[in-house]
């Protein structure tokens, strides 16, 4: 009999992280019937490692590197449970939040994709407040829960049968493929700040700088392949996306206020420092905007 609700997490390097994230699912305090499959591409022994460590959880293992959208589609494919929980191998979950996605859903039949908050798990680190800044401000703890564009993939339960009849994840995605499949559902993706989770980010200089970059080219690339979303007029003028800092970081400062006004009060003092780390993700984006179309289908 299949399990009430799969939690999915795709796994690459990820052995310094990813027992505290496979504890914190089976510390759920949930009824709910739950299996854990965890999808790993890495070259070390991660995946013999975890089978030990854990023998209940459910491993796949695959001999080339998959990008996260790739793993997760892989570990659906392999349960039948009607709800996914899709997961990373660097976060780890508050005690509730399963029960508060699901209470969500009970109360809102009609939805079928939620997510929830992201706490930065290392905010000791300067370097990774900014990175949470940038990739989660949309997503802070404090910030009402309502319907959002879009939802981050490191938080996620969908019922599985409009993920499947929705195709999934885009394979070919680095990062943004969350964006991707939002896209897919247009409207009714439900943000529900009650659910937590707490994201262990990089936290040296180096690190940072190179995933923001990261963040920001393939974000450009979403946007050069897909003509009727927000900012692809910038592929026209990919120049111009050098103004984005000054128009994001209003925007990120005034929802860490309304979050959290001491984070806030921080993040406008260290304002420079936050308009650097967005002309490193505009670096990054910029170069993804340049990205042929063709090339990316």
């Amino acid at each position: 009999m299949a399990p009430d609700v799969c939690f999915i997490v795709p796994s690459y390097r990820s052995r310094t992280t990813i027992r505290a994230t496979i504890d914190s699912i089976f510390g759920q305090r949930t009824e709910r019937q739950f299996d854990v499959l965890v999808v790993d591409s890495s070259a070390d022994d991660t995946t013999e490692w975890l089978k030990k460590l854990h023998p209940e959880v459910r491993t796949l293992k695959s001999e080339t590197r998959l990008f996260p959208g790739a793993a997760r589609n892989r570990g659906v494919r392999e349960t039948a449970a009607p709800l996914l929980a899709f997961l990373d191998a660097d976060a780890t979950l508050a005690p509730d939040w399963l029960e508060s996605l699901l209470a969500r859903l009970a109360v809102s039949p009609d939805l079928s994709l939620v997510g929830g908050a992201v706490v930065n798990a290392n905010p000791e680190s300067l370097p990774s407040r900014l990175l949470h800044w940038i990739e989660f401000s949309e997503y802070l703890p404090g910030l009402p829960s309502g319907f959002r564009a879009a939802l981050s993939s490191s938080n996620l339960l969908v019922k599985r049968d409009e993920f499947l009849a929705k195709g999934g994840f885009d394979e070919s995605y680095g990062m943004a493929e969350d964006l991707l499949l939002c896209r897919k559902w247009r409207q009714g993706l439900f943000f529900e700040g009650k659910a937590r989770i707490f994201h262990r980010h990089r936290c040296t200089w180096k690190e940072v700088s190179e995933h923001l970059q990261a963040l920001g080219y393939w974000s450009g690339r979403y946007r050069a392949s897909h003509p009727t979303t927000s900012g692809s007029w910038l592929r026209r003028i990919p120049l111009a996306s050098f103004g984005l800092p000054f128009l994001r970081a209003p925007r990120i400062l005034a929802r860490l206020l309304r979050s959290n006004w001491k984070e806030g009060a921080k993040a406008t003092l260290l304002l420079p420092l936050l308009l650097w780390a967005l002309f490193r993700w505009t670096t990054g984006f910029y170069n993804g905007l340049r990205v042929a179309p063709q090339a990316l289908t």
